[in-house]
């Protein structure tokens, strides 16, 4: 989707989402709900995209997640050290006022 132009007056284009790179396939044996996977067949879901697309969501929850944990202290010491110290610029900035 088109949002914004460039300093030429060329459009640029967002991406809502990062694209992966797809690997090699894989066949895989699965056990799923006998309903599931009537309805899922019914409404024409593709299944190995819809697991592809969960396993992705899931694998980059869980990396987001234990970073997080792992860096927990770092982000609760530069946290600690904006709340006595500030940011730069600060005291030129009305937080009061729009941009």
């Amino acid at each position: 989707m088109t949002n914004e132009f460039d300093e030429t007056g060329k459009p640029f284009r967002r991406r809502t989402r990062t694209r992966r790179r797809l690997g090699p396939k894989r066949a895989v044996n699965l056990s799923v709900d006998a309903e599931i996977l009537t309805a899922a067949k019914t409404q024409g879901i593709n299944l190995s995209a819809a697991l592809e697309n969960e396993l992705a969501r899931l694998t980059e929850d869980e990396r987001v997640k234990r970073f997080q944990e792992e860096n927990r202290e770092y982000f609760e010491s530069y946290n600690a050290y904006i709340e006595r110290n500030g940011v730069f610029g600060e005291e030129f900035q009305d937080w009061d006022e729009p941009v």
